[in-house]
């Protein structure tokens, strides 16, 4: 008797769940990049992502590249503001500055937090600072219900460095690729 209750236990277990439904893998999200030649990997972390943010006329598109536990190392945040929908295929890039609140400013910054911490940027416009080498650019080339697939390069610098514009050294993050999961909300 007791092998015929265990049976049916055993039964009803496996019935149970072979009829759930199985979830859908979730898409192996990632960003690569070299840095001064230096190739860079990594798997997305689940804080990563492409916000899309309307408010009225002003669009905001925050790319947030991260990885791991430590969320400031080995990590690219870049920052688009633009008055436009992001079309596929156009490049944008951060030296066709934006007005913002009656102050011209990049439309695009890139930071970039190495494998220390140390954090590196593209913040400057060059025609607003003389010296300035800062650039940086983004393009987004598909476009799913699974997320964005797109390329990104910059000209960085240290954001601690002192020294005058043009006497910092660059460093240059090239052949940048990702795919990151899309979020949009209206604000």
């Amino acid at each position: 008797m007791k092998n015929i209750g265990l049976s049916i236990i055993l039964l009803f277990a496996v019935f149970s769940f072979s009829s759930c439904e199985k979830e859908d893998p979730k898409p192996e999200y990632y960003y690569s990049f070299k840095v001064n030649g230096v190739q860079k990997e990594f798997r997305l972390n689940n804080d990563g992502g492409i916000t899309f943010l309307e408010s009225g006329a002003n669009r905001f598109t925050l790319f947030n590249m991260v990885t791991g536990d430590v969320l400031s190392k080995n990590a690219i945040i870049m920052s688009f503001r633009n008055m436009e929908q992001i079309e596929l295929g156009q490049k944008y890039i951060m030296q066709n500055p934006i007005m913002v609140n009656g102050t011209l400013s990049p439309s695009l910054v890139l930071i970039y937090f190495d494998e220390n911490g140390k954090e590196l940027g593209a913040t400057l416009l060059q025609s607003s600072n003389p010296g300035a080498l800062d650039d940086c650019s983004f393009k987004i080339t598909d476009f799913t219900t699974e997320g964005s697939v797109g390329e990104f390069e910059g000209v960085i610098f240290d954001q601690r460095d002192t020294r005058p514009l043009n006497q910092r050294t660059p460093v240059l993050i090239t052949e940048g690729k990702f795919f990151l999961p899309n979020f949009i909300s209206n604000l």
